[in-house]
């Protein structure tokens, strides 16, 4: 618009104007990204011109199919693995969530990234283990439905299908997709689950593998085993002992002095089955930071499998045999505490460390789990070089933090300190000494004057006389406490479900 020929007048009615239109623009709309002045130029209101406002993702066009994920994790920076509720649900748990995250938080947050779930009450989740703060993950398994590359088909469509040779599995009905008919695509032309949860996912979270379930498919009760592993190091510890008194867990057993004990879940069940354990040495092929011809540079695996387990059951476990390996306790204080009967009240003691421990794996019915990890199977290996190349960066980021702290503590333990010479008839006769020699004198010493308690993961408790575990207060019985809970609460309140009992 040429404005060389307007009058004073003129233009200062064309400036309130302009003025008048921006003024009815709120002021979060008029910054809004949706609105664009184009300031370049003549200045008219057809300048102000607005842009397509973002689409909604309509999830009603995609149907929906029942999933398992097989993923791994560290758990150490997090909360544990379960959430408080629905992680995402409203703006307050999101904000508990930032602030205490939970590797579910994580998984969710991503699920919905990556538009595979409308929301998390409505997919039908479960998991199969549940694992405390610190506690990592190397084969955890979920399931839920998420939404596929599939199409929704009408009856006649089905009959030509099955007509020309289609799989039956490949047809569904079910509830999540409104009873309609949905034609699932093969394995190898479904969407990316794997690549696409890795890229939005924390390096600390990867998605393994996936498979198609059934939908009556439940990870935590179609789960056939549970396999842990707990490493630590041998310094200090009889490893002969600590056999013994392992296979002492084996079978079926009553394990209310090996867990924790919550009365408001109101358990009186306590009997888990151990299907199998051991204690082996540390693979070769994994490397760590040590001398290993010392005790403290060898390292060693509880190795536990069994049906189910109670909260905090194998770190219960673990402590009693750290006891026995460092002789504060017979291996028969295993059969001891297996006797309810006689000990019908867990003994106070520490539980062992939390970071150590790894849920291995999660075993299912060959018929009901196929795990796919990677697309097309001998050909694309992209997933499985992209999740080498993962977890190789975050090994290789921790062995290095590793190598710097043992460097650190090389230098101290070589470092020259002036100690009593013990050859020298003067008293305040002093001459330079290696620390780590000043050090083992003084462990030695601090060991004959109290007990030195091994809790795994570095961690260790220093008590001036140690209390045997027969001769240590006791908790109440379970029936007691289930029963004082309940009097206190009344019934009601809502009793926690068995299910939060398990690790």
């Amino acid at each position: 618009m040429d404005y060389s020929r307007w009058s004073k007048r003129a233009l200062i009615e064309r400036l309130q104007n302009l003025d008048k239109l921006v003024g009815t623009l709120e002021p979060a709309t008029a910054t809004n990204t949706d609105i664009v002045m184009v300031t370049t130029g003549e200045v008219d209101s057809t300048t102000l011109k607005r842009s397509r406002p973002p689409m909604k993702f309509d999830f009603s066009n995609f149907p929906k199919r029942k999933v398992a994920f097989k993923f791994s994790y560290f758990g150490w920076a997090y909360h544990g693995l379960a959430r408080q509720g629905n992680a995402l649900e409203s703006e307050e748990k999101r904000l508990v969530e930032s602030e205490f995250p939970t590797i579910e938080g994580e998984v969710f947050r991503a699920l919905a990234a990556c538009k595979l779930i409308e929301d998390e009450s409505s997919c039908d989740y479960s998991r199969c283990g549940r694992t405390d703060r610190g506690v990592s993950g190397f084969g955890q398994v979920i399931a839920l439905y998420v939404r596929s590359a599939g199409q929704y088909i009408s009856d006649e469509e089905v009959e030509a299908e099955l007509a020309k040779g289609t799989d039956a599995s490949r047809i569904t009905r079910d509830e999540q997709n409104g009873g309609r008919a949905v034609l699932l695509p093969l394995a190898e032309r479904e969407l990316p689950y794997v690549n696409m949860l890795n890229k939005t996912l924390p390096p600390a979270i990867r998605i393994l593998a996936w498979s198609p379930v059934m939908p009556e498919f439940n990870a935590r009760f179609s789960c056939r085993s549970r396999f842990y592993r707990y490493f630590f190091s041998e310094e200090g510890l009889d490893i002969g002992a600590m056999k013994e008194a392992a296979q002492k867990y084996l079978g079926v057993h009553d394990f209310r002095n090996f867990c924790r004990l919550d009365p408001a879940k109101q358990i009186s069940n306590f009997e888990r089955n151990v299907l199998d354990i051991a204690i082996n040495p540390v693979a070769a092929q994994v490397s760590f930071v040590g001398d290993g011809q010392s005790a403290q540079g060898r390292w060693w695996q509880l190795e536990l499998k069994g049906s189910a387990f109670l909260w905090h059951q194998v770190r219960c476990m673990m402590a009693i045999l750290f006891h026995v390996g460092q002789g504060l306790e017979e291996p028969s204080i295993v059969d001891k505490m297996l006797d309810v009967e006689n000990m019908d009240g867990k003994p106070e003691y520490e539980m062992a460390c939390d970071v150590p421990l790894v849920l291995a794996d999660c075993s299912f019915d060959a018929a009901d789990v196929q795990w796919i990890h990677m697309r097309n199977p001998g050909v694309d290996f992209g997933n499985m070089m992209g999740l080498d190349r993962a977890i190789s960066h975050e090994w290789g980021q921790l062995n290095t933090r590793a190598v710097i702290a043992s460097a650190l503590l090389q230098n101290l333990r070589n470092t020259a300190v002036p100690m009593q010479s013990e050859n020298s008839e003067a008293a305040d006769q002093l001459e330079l000494t290696p620390w780590t020699q000043c050090r083992d004198k003084l462990i030695r010493s601090e060991l004959a004057s109290r007990s030195r308690i091994v809790l795994g993961g570095g961690d260790i408790k220093h008590v001036k006389v140690y209390q045997p575990m027969v001769k240590r207060r006791r908790a109440d019985p379970v029936h007691s406490r289930n029963k004082k809970w309940f009097e206190r609460k009344g019934d009601s309140k809502r009793v926690k479900t068995s299910s939060e009992q398990t690790e």
